[in-house]
């Protein structure tokens, strides 16, 4: 090796531990991206080096040193999903997100909450047990006297964050700079300590002999601690690819819109036997495997900040920066998200900021660098319509509804867009509100060509060819319909699978919250926005309706619960001759449901490969569930 060579990969190793305890005193001085940059470089020259495997940083020697029994370890990552296929293996994988926070240990004695730790360098860490009995969601008693090592994440909401950042102001102390730096400076003071209030804890992991912990899967495990009163993460059962590639999309949504700040996700092996069986190398446990989007991030100086109103009347912040090269992209607006985010960082013309951009994952805003002078304003009134704003902790709204024209474009723009009406753009709605055409989306269907001829630049030809997609839109699919409504929190999915449990529209605009909350998938918040939605919805779906339109009721060819497949669930794998979609719609109409996964409850695994060596088909075959050819299932249908 030359001198050269050496003296390179002791800079990047002197680097890579410099930085990483900065990292985890929450005094960071590079990006994530950036220090991964650097341990590539390392690998890239000495994959052996023991700075690749160092695991958090020391103790700081402000608190008390506790040696954990089990290492807390790091986990190894990838950025590339033909690299997570190939770990997964054909195992049924659990997925959730990864939190950007700091790993805590709860060491419980008989139920009791005795010690709290974090992680140090992965063999010792610091006490930390009085500042974790101010976080809610560590419990001090579990339901049950048992002696077990809880691990997970203590991090700190977007949400909270702005409040912890209004708190340590008014006590004269210095503004934080971003939620993660600020979870490892107040777990590390000594003072202050009721500021850690403001963070919240998820479990991961649980600790303890097998007497006490009665499961064998991960999925299993999550359950578990959610009955000991732990908070957990979404998780996801995948297997295959497919269920790889949607739940990374979905995660990808949920990094662009989620208070918390994720950076990625983290994949475990479900059966814990193999997790047993696998162990773990001195960094990093080889059951679990965490996957990331590449990512760039750059300085950029805030030029100004501006505010406009949604169709649902909030209005949102939109940072007009100096141009940026981002991952071959020209960024030049950033969101800020919301009213609160403003506030918290107080953010202003004149800030220097970092931003991110991950894959393909939107721009997003990281931290000011260096603050300008004055401080945040917001917009007192709508800026399309001047009512005046209100603010309900988070977001600033415009109440006027109807009244406001940037609800009422957007509402209308978003129903041309759900009913898939071709050629009439945003610029042409906005033509016809000028020239007071069209002030509800019911207005469309009253247009005729001789008016829609008056608009700019619309010749007879395209004057006819507008009215003629707009009539198309008369008979819309019943969902596509309701995903019309741009009620919050549901999509074309959403009303889909609603449909399946209330045949019609009258049955859906009566369903009550409970009777959601009961169906798979639906939580308390979404349950209670689709009913709430559905009833302020109500005069606009009376006006549709009375112009004509006709919602097409998905065909059934028999009542709710009964037909030839009633109450049994299938599963499809593999190419058939039609869509999956089609065969699924066709296995719905006679009363069965489609499921994504085979478990205990699966009825029959569908599929025209028997030799497949899929997920599906193993997990199928260990059960004892019946395998069935398309042959068989279309026989099964006309039965």
């Amino acid at each position: 090796m030359k001198t050269q060579e050496r003296e390179k990969i002791a800079q990047l190793a002197a680097d890579i531990l410099r930085h990483k305890r900065l990292y985890y005193t929450g005094k960071p001085q590079i990006s994530d991206a950036a220090y991964d940059a650097l341990e590539a470089q390392l690998k890239q020259l000495d994959s052996e080096h023991p700075a690749l495997s160092a695991v958090g940083s020391e103790a700081s020697g402000q608190a008390k040193k506790v040696t954990h029994e089990s290492p807390m370890l790091s986990l190894a990552k990838t950025y590339e999903v033909d690299e997570l296929v190939g770990w997964q293996d054909g195992e049924v994988i659990v997925g959730s997100p990864k939190v950007d926070g700091n790993s805590l240990s709860l060491i419980y004695r008989a139920g009791h909450l005795l010690l709290a730790k974090t992680r140090g360098d992965g063999r010792v860490g610091e006490d930390v047990t009085e500042k974790v009995r101010w976080i809610q969601e560590c419990p001090a008693r579990l339901p049950l006297a048992v002696d077990i090592e809880v691990r997970g994440e203590v991090y700190c909401s977007t949400h909270a964050f702005s409040a912890l950042v209004e708190e340590m102001l008014a006590r004269g102390l210095e503004r934080p700079n971003n939620p993660r730096n600020i979870v490892a400076g107040l777990l590390g003071r000594k003072a202050h300590i009721d500021l850690c209030q403001h963070f919240q804890f998820f479990a991961f992991d649980v600790l303890g002999s097998e007497a006490v912990l009665p499961f064998t899967s991960e999925t299993e495990k999550y359950a578990w601690l959610e009955q000991q009163g732990f908070v957990v993460l979404p998780h996801t059962r995948i297997q295959d690819r497919d269920e790889l590639t949607a739940f990374l999309e979905e995660m990808k949504r949920r990094m662009n819109e989620d208070e918390i700040a994720y950076d990625g996700a983290v994949f475990a092996y479900d059966r814990l036997a193999l997790h047993r069986q696998l162990g773990a190398t001195a960094h990093h446990p080889r059951f679990k495997m965490s996957f990331k989007w590449p990512g760039q991030t750059a300085e950029a100086t805030i030029e100004r900040i501006d505010w406009a109103t949604s169709r649902l009347g909030l209005v949102t912040p939109v940072a007009v920066i100096e141009p940026v090269q981002l991952s071959g992209a020209k960024i030049t607006n950033i969101t800020l998200h919301n009213a609160e985010h403003v506030r918290a960082y107080d953010l202003k013309p004149g800030d220097r900021i970092e931003i991110i951009r991950s894959g393909e994952v939107i721009p997003k805003f990281l931290q000011v660098v260096q603050p300008g002078k004055g401080a945040h304003l917001w917009p007192e009134v709508c800026p399309s319509c001047s009512t005046p704003l209100q603010f309900d902790g988070v977001r600033l709204k415009c109440p006027a509804s109807s009244a406001c024209p940037a609800q009422t474009s957007g509402f209308i723009l978003n129903w041309i867009r759900c009913a898939e009406i071709e050629d009439l753009s945003d610029k042409r709605l906005e033509q016809m509100l000028q020239a007071g055409l069209v002030t509800e989306v019911a207005d469309l269907y009253k247009l005729t060509p001789e008016v829609l001829q008056t608009l700019p630049a619309t010749k007879e030809k395209m004057a006819q060819k507008l009215f003629q997609n707009i009539q198309k839109s008369r008979a819309l699919p019943l969902a596509k319909f309701l995903n019309g409504l741009g009620i919050e929190g549901a999509g074309l999915r959403t009303w889909e699978k609603l449909l399946e449990h209330f045949p019609d529209l009258e049955s859906l605009l009566h369903a009550r919250e409970e009777q959601l909350i009961e169906i798979e998938g639906f939580a308390a918040k979404s349950a209670e926005q689709i009913v709430q939605g559905l009833k302020a919805r109500r005069p606009v779906i009376e006006a549709l309706l009375k112009v004509g339109l006709t919602p097409k009721i998905p065909e059934r060819a028999y009542a709710p619960g009964e037909g030839p497949l009633a109450g049994k669930q299938f599963v499809i794998t593999g190419a058939l001759s039609r869509s999956r979609e089609e065969i699924e719609a066709m296995i719905r109409n006679a009363g069965g449901k489609a499921g994504s996964s085979v478990s205990k409850n699966t009825f029959a695994l569908v599929t025209n490969d028997t030799d497949t060596g899929s997920s599906k088909m193993k997990k199928a075959k260990d059960l004892g569930i019946p395998i069935w050819s398309e042959e068989r299932l279309m026989v099964e249908l006309q039965a």
